[in-house]
């Protein structure tokens, strides 16, 4: 071999060498990248590599693990039960739960390699994150044990159900039944979508009218211009465009039955007063007739807003409100009672496979994410979500996964309205920047181009707000 051919050797075992860094460097990199921490030890246990992640898990940064032993880390007691040094000793894989010093709790498996001739060569132990997972398990197995406590009680009332669990309403539905047969007013207090008009029929279905009508009236949902004529009735030719024969008002058919005022708080001020006279006297006259008509009705009245401070405000009638209110019941919203979420969830999930012919159904971290939620619409909007999952599912079995982006961590317009330090209230937009964008594109790439910074940063950020 000449001088020159053996320049040219050198140097193409140099490009090879170049080349060879070059992809231990990217390789690195790209295990460096990873969310999860990657340990790597020789068959002896000596540690050969751990990716930058472990600072997260553990406080300590990759030095203080590398080129020394596994054994010496777990005698010095940096790590305990080391699922590395069981899938080295069985020679086969190994997986745990362990807990650091920090409070994080992360899931460890350990894979054995082997080389061509069949020896213990490397293991490679990959640790993720689960301490979110355990708090919401927790959470879980504390909702379960207040559920097989309490008995669930389920009250029918025609085509709908009153399903709970929770102390808080069982009072007010046991309440609501005592009442039923006495022939008092009753006022319904409760947010929107918590079954006020369901518990209007218990009562209802409950009292000596059952058997007659049960006439539920939204005073808010009825045009201003509309709703006397529609309560009372009118008389032939009373206005342009009336009925030739005249109508019977809502009212009038409600006779011997039970009338159901839900949104009284919508009631104009006006008609306040008819509706006083119809509840003191229980009489009424039609639009355009001056003769009085009787009616024997029991009245239920329903509202989501606060009657004392319309009355303060001159909205709504001090008189009519004492009127009404002889007997209170408060349906707490479903944030409230959130171990009925459960049941709820299981009710409308069977419900609405039964309607469309399907068989779908949630893991427990699926039912888990959906018993944390808040629910600000209440049952209303529980029920709508669940159909919404069954008649849209990909796959048979949902996971927490599949849960449609309205189930993500609620960013409530509440919290951004909150006084905060400065620097919290970036950092909160900007986590909440970040989550949307993770969602929507899936890769740190994508979410760089469409937040205009560098990948770099966007991983350095979900990291920094433990977002994966």
């Amino acid at each position: 071999m000449d001088r020159d051919q053996y320049i040219e050797k050198i140097n193409n075992l140099q490009q090879q060498l170049d080349s060879a860094m070059e992809k231990i460097k990217e390789l690195t990199h790209v295990l460096n990248s990873t969310y999860d921490e990657i340990f790597v030890t020789d068959a002896n246990g000596q540690v050969l590599f751990v990716s930058e992640s472990c600072e997260h898990f553990t406080g300590l940064p990759p030095e203080a693990f590398v080129n020394k032993n596994i054994y010496d880390l777990v005698e010095q007691g940096i790590i305990k039960e080391s699922v590395t040094v069981k899938a080295m000793e069985t020679q086969t894989i190994q997986s745990l739960e362990q807990q650091y010093p920090n409070g994080k709790t992360v899931l460890a498996t350990a894979k054995p390699v082997f080389d061509e001739d069949g020896n213990l060569f490397r293991i490679v132990c990959n640790s993720r994150d689960i301490s979110e997972l355990v708090e919401m398990k927790r959470k879980l197995s504390e909702i379960h044990s207040i559920q097989h406590e309490q008995q669930v009680i389920i009250e029918s009332a025609g085509q709908h159900t009153f399903i709970t669990q929770s102390e808080n309403m069982i009072s007010t539905i046991k309440l609501a039944k005592k009442v039923a047969p006495l022939d008092s007013s009753i006022f319904i207090h409760g947010e929107s979508g918590v079954g006020k008009g369901v518990l209007a029929r218990i009562i209802h279905e409950n009292s000596p009218r059952k058997t007659k009508p049960f006439i539920q009236v939204n005073c808010g949902a009825i045009p201003e211009a509309l709703l006397e004529s529609e309560l009372f009735g009118y008389e032939a030719g009373a206005f342009t465009g009336a009925n030739k024969r005249g109508k019977p008002g809502l009212v009038e058919t409600a006779d011997g039955g039970t009338l159901f005022l839900d949104e009284i708080g919508e009631m104009p001020l006006e008609l306040q007063v008819k509706i006083l006279h119809l509840v003191q006297e229980k009489s009424f006259k039609k639009v355009g007739c001056t003769q009085e008509k009787h009616v024997d009705i029991r009245i239920i009245s329903a509202t989501n807003k606060d009657l004392l401070e319309m009355i303060e405000n001159k909205s709504f009638r001090q008189d009519l409100y004492y009127r009404l209110h002889v007997v209170p019941l408060k349906i707490p919203p479903l944030r409230e009672r959130k171990q009925d979420i459960l049941a709820l969830t299981d009710y409308f999930l069977e419900k609405f496979n039964s309607k469309y012919a399907q068989h779908i159904q949630l893991d427990e971290n699926a039912k888990l994410v959906i018993q944390l939620q808040e629910w600000p619409g209440n049952i209303r909007e529980l029920e709508n979500f669940m159909e919404q999952l069954v008649v849209t599912a990909q796959k048979s079995v949902i996971g927490m996964e599949d849960l449609p982006f309205t189930m993500d961590r609620r960013f409530h317009r509440e919290q951004s309205l909150q006084i905060m330090p400065l620097k919290k209230a970036v950092e909160e937009t900007e986590k909440q920047i970040l989550s949307n964008a993770l969602l929507k594109y899936k890769t740190t790439r994508k979410m760089a181009k469409a937040l205009g910074v560098n990948q770099t940063t966007i991983m350095r950020k979900l990291h920094k707000y433990n977002l994966n």
